[in-house]
């Protein structure tokens, strides 16, 4: 699953993310989250390339220049999967 994230970018004053787009960013990160839900099921091979994947969009956002829809995203990842999966949470704020 990988969608493409918009983002505004200007190159001469720096980097300026719209609010519609740091929201977007916030909504896949809780979306993706949720993924990791105990009530579904997941073998340790999907859970790592889901995990995978997740820092892959991360780190291809920041590699961009979008650091600030990267934090966003990882911000919503990282607190919804605190509610929703506290143990995974707390192993991957380690």
């Amino acid at each position: 699953m990988l969608l493409l994230l918009p983002i505004a970018v200007q190159s001469c004053s720096g980097e300026k993310v719209s609010k519609e787009d740091l929201a977007t960013a916030r909504e896949m990160g809780h979306k993706r989250a949720l993924e990791f839900s105990p009530a579904i099921t997941l073998d340790t091979c999907r859970m790592e390339a889901m995990l995978i994947d997740i820092r892959e969009r991360e780190q291809r956002l920041r590699a961009t220049g979008h650091t600030k829809a990267a934090d966003a995203y990882m911000d919503s990842f990282l607190s919804t999967l605190d509610s929703v999966n506290p143990s995974l949470a707390s192993q991957l704020k380690r």
